[in-house]
């Protein structure tokens, strides 16, 4: 708690204030790492539902998102989540709600799809993204990067 309080440059006492224990800390920054998910699965109304699949493809890859503080953060809290009941339990229904969300999209710009295969799809896309994520942090090239967006889109566009 101190060192979150140093690096947030506020009193500790703050920081206890919000956040009674590290558990509820922690089950604070996962759901802001959802918070963020889906946002890159909101859809644009401005766009028509395929490119509104390509931007929420390509949010995943934004440079936001590409930071070594970023994808660090990401990878111990997925960590914590395997070792810890309710960050298990977060982390699970946030990604269960991004899949829902990138499927919704899938679904509205192939409506002749079954809603199994659009959360299939999703499923797909899902692991293929958080790759994108992981080996990011090993320098992957912006080419690599790009295929696999492309694939993405591939995947999610099929008829």
């Amino acid at each position: 708690m101190r060192a979150v309080a140093r690096e947030a440059n506020v009193a500790l006492g703050l920081v206890n204030y919000y956040f009674p224990d590290k558990t509820s800390l922690v089950a604070a920054a996962l759901r802001r790492i959802e918070e963020q998910d889906l946002s890159i699965v909101e859809p644009d109304p401005a766009l028509p539902p395929e490119e509104r699949v390509r931007a929420a493809l390509r949010r995943v890859v934004d440079p936001d998102f590409l930071t070594t503080e970023y994808l660090s953060l990401r990878l111990e809290l997925w960590a914590l989540a395997r070792v810890h009941e309710t960050y298990a339990r977060i982390n699970a229904e946030a990604q269960e709600r991004y899949r829902s969300g990138l499927a919704g999209l899938i679904r509205a710009a192939r409506p002749s799809l079954a809603p199994a295969e659009c959360e299939r799809r999703a499923t797909d896309i899902d692991i293929l993204q958080n790759g994108v994520w992981l080996t990011s942090l090993l320098g992957l090239d912006p080419a690599s990067i790009e295929r696999t967006v492309a694939r993405t889109e591939e995947i999610a566009l099929a008829p």
